[in-house]
């Protein structure tokens, strides 16, 4: 090990960014791995998920926000593990700020390509704004019980504007998904992705002992969801990728 990776390594800070709807307790497995291998790590809070929840009222003000946020973080070197919508935030940022570009990312399950996208922007255009809808992810997990329709609209305007964009991978990148995924569309996420990035691989993680339908194969980020053996794999795997600086 080199002064300078030694030096790199003590100064790189490591940033957790959640995914709609998640609570930040549930991503302290993930921050104590990271800490235990020697990185500072900080954690975001996306719009909406903190003490304003208007913030999610439309997908411009909360992209807005979280631009505010990312500009504060983006100080010195730094890495970036995204979930879900904290990953689609991240793209669409990075396109916006690349001279602010961290020096690797890792990105789990992102949200850039949803399962039966079309059909659900078609029903979320036609119900009410602030209708509730309850939420089915797991409740240790949740930061709300319920959400508003205008919330997943929010996140279906950004899937809607990263995919106009056409953009590319433009940092070393580490993206890995569950194939069977039930929110994110993992076979259109991995043949768009890596016709994009000529050479790029989208890394499958399956998990066989996880039940399908509900909502498991997406939480890429807490050891409950993965056997002792997979979770050792997994986080290893991160951990590696974010210290090849």
């Amino acid at each position: 090990m080199t002064n300078s990776y030694s030096s790199l390594r003590k100064t790189l800070k490591v940033v957790i960014i959640h995914g709609l709807n998640n609570n930040p307790a549930c991503f302290l497995p993930l921050l104590e791995h990271f800490k235990a291998r020697g990185f500072a790590t900080e954690f975001v809070v996306l719009p909406g998920h903190g003490e304003k929840r208007e913030e999610t009222r439309s997908y411009q003000i909360a992209f807005s926000q979280f631009c505010l946020r990312m500009k504060e973080i983006a100080r010195g070197p730094y890495a970036v593990v995204a979930s879900s919508q904290g990953a689609l935030y991240l793209q669409l940022w990075l396109e916006k700020n690349p001279q602010n570009k961290p020096l690797r990312q890792v990105l789990l399950a992102p949200a850039l390509y949803l399962r039966r996208q079309k059909v659900i922007e078609l029903a979320l255009l036609k119900l009410p704004a602030a209708l509730v809808i309850k939420s089915f992810s797991p409740k240790p997990f949740r930061r709300y019980q319920s959400m508003k329709v205008w919330e997943y609209r929010t996140l279906l305007e950004g899937v809607a504007t990263y995919q106009k964009l056409k953009g590319v991978l433009r940092i070393p990148t580490l993206l890995v998904i569950d194939p069977k995924d039930e929110v994110v569309d993992a076979g259109r996420l991995k043949e768009e992705v890596e016709r994009r990035n000529p050479g790029f691989e989208v890394q499958l993680f399956p998990r066989p002992r996880l039940r399908k339908g509900l909502g498991q194969h997406h939480i890429l980020f807490h050891p409950e969801y993965f056997t002792p053996e997979e979770w050792d794999r997994f986080s290893g795997e991160l951990g590696s990728f974010l210290e090849a600086v």
